[in-house]
């Protein structure tokens, strides 16, 4: 499941993260050297006990998948195939997670994977695709910076008869995509469950009577498509009074912390907070929260998102007893879920059939998701 697989992950970058920092200089007594030896020995075990449980989730995620794929499309062929994976990043340890799990499941059908990172840069990335198709590769798997940015390099591998999947965010050139969820029907679920929750807590609430605040963004495609679903949704509803206010970048917590601060501030009277991705919302979560926040009625508050982490999970479970008012969010599933969808667009190109789309569903998760 999801919480081991990010568990594992976790436990293993912060070991690792720790060996790599360890050092010797060279002038300590035989007694302390010694400890030292004795503490590094122990931690490299813990290093290795970990690391290996990571690879063995991995491995299970691989072979779960294949299972499921096999019962509905047969047994995916990759021998002798090259396979050129490129992601905007693995600096997350979502992105880490699922492209580890991506790489474990074409290798384990025969198949050779080329993998590169494009450090969040469309340059980068769509160097990266005339790289892959200069060196050979049969298949291309293309989770885009920027789907329109890509688009060229694309087109171009498919003319060459290399079939190219867009993973997770559509590329009109591709020859066929797998989107576990749309962002636009992410930001729609959201609006809903924020909307669900308005209705349980001012059941009597008249026209205009509820200010809402939508932190939104437009730093990539993406996240303008969450951002315009989400107001859009909520703007249905003529109990809302809608604020909107834009952050320079989706990844900056503390910078949505500060948007949040002066917005509440200026807006005292907020009730619910809509944001357009995790990490905005654990910026104006830990504001809401804070000693320095206006608002004290927390029972009556809500934030609600789109991505799930271990982090968001338990501030959902905590907003049962209102220690935590982020309420909800929106999650494309687990890694599992993922990766699966993932390998029944892929498995048509390894066994050289008609390429297929694949889509996926926006789940919900709220404090009874964990009942």
């Amino acid at each position: 499941m999801k919480k081991r697989f990010f568990g594992l992950f976790l436990g293993a970058s912060m070991v690792l993260s720790m060996l790599a920092g360890c050092g010797n200089s060279g002038s300590e007594t035989t007694a302390s050297t010694g400890a030292a030896e004795s503490e590094t020995q122990a931690a490299s075990e813990a290093a290795g006990e970990t690391a290996t449980g990571a690879s063995e989730a991995i491995e299970d995620t691989a072979q779960s998948v294949a299972d499921a794929v096999e019962e509905t499309l047969g047994t995916a062929n990759g021998e002798g195939k090259l396979v050129g994976i490129t992601v905007p990043s693995i600096g997350n340890d979502f992105a880490l997670a699922v492209t580890n799990a991506m790489q474990e499941a074409v290798t384990a059908t025969g198949a050779t994977v080329q993998f590169d990172s494009a450090e969040v840069d469309v340059t980068t990335q769509i160097s990266q695709i005339e790289n892959d198709v200069t060196m050979g590769c049969d298949i291309l798997v293309v989770w885009a910076v920027n789907g329109d940015g890509v688009a060229s390099a694309v087109e171009q591998a498919v003319n060459q008869g290399i079939p190219v999947l867009a993973f997770a965010n559509e590329i009109p050139t591709a020859s066929c995509s797998m989107i576990s969820a749309s962002d636009a029907d992410m930001g729609t679920a959201c609006g809903e469950i924020a909307l669900d929750w308005l209705d349980q807590t001012f059941p009597d609430a008249g026209d205009g009577e509820i200010k809402v605040l939508a932190i939104t963004a437009s730093t990539y495609p993406e996240a303008g498509w969450r951002s315009d679903a989400i107001v859009a949704k909520v703007s249905e509803d003529s109990r809302v009074n809608l604020i909107e206010a834009e952050v320079a970048d989706w990844n900056d917590q503390a910078a949505a912390r500060t948007m949040v601060e002066n917005q509440l501030l200026a807006n005292p009277d907020v009730k619910m907070i809509v944001t357009c991705n995790g990490t905005t919302a654990l910026g104006a979560e830990s504001f809401v929260m804070s000693s320095a926040s206006n608002i004290e009625d927390k029972a009556n508050f809500g934030i609600f998102t789109v991505d799930q982490t271990d982090e968001i999970d338990s501030k959902i479970q905590a907003s049962v007893n209102n220690e935590s008012v982020l309420r909800g969010t929106i999650s494309m599933g687990t890694i599992d879920d993922t990766v699966g969808d993932f390998m029944k667009a892929m498995t048509p190109l390894l066994n050289d059939q008609e390429p297929v789309d694949v889509n996926g569903s926006a789940f919900k998760v709220t404090p009874e998701s964990f009942n």
